[in-house]
């Protein structure tokens, strides 16, 4: 795993440290060669409610991994489960990335 010049990781919750790894997984499932990228935890510019700010979002690189990007993220949702939400972002441009946060349901 690469981090972004500038990546912060101050903070981060354990589940959202576990959810990278799992990516890792998921990502090298299609592509056991690719180098997974941490583009953002809780840095940047992200909206005013983000999980980014509080430890509990990240978002991974997609615009140069060559797998099915679809089914990645089908395959991160179904290992991470109900208690993480993963959504592509950006799609086809150069901030093109999965975005994960932890939200457990009914907390």
């Amino acid at each position: 795993m690469r981090l972004k010049p500038g990546v912060k990781l101050r903070d981060l919750s354990p589940q959202i440290v576990l959810a990278l790894y799992v990516l890792e997984g998921c990502y090298r499932k299609q592509v056991p060669e690719y180098e997974l990228w941490l583009t953002s935890a809780n840095d940047s510019q992200h909206s005013a409610q983000s999980f980014h700010y509080v430890g509990r979002a990240v978002d991974t690189r997609t615009k140069d991994f060559t797998g099915n990007k679809h089914q990645l993220l089908t395959d991160c949702r179904e290992c991470l489960g109900d208690n993480f939400d993963v959504l592509l972002e950006g799609e086809g441009t150069d901030n093109e990335h999965l975005h994960t946060e932890y939200d457990p349901k009914g907390a």
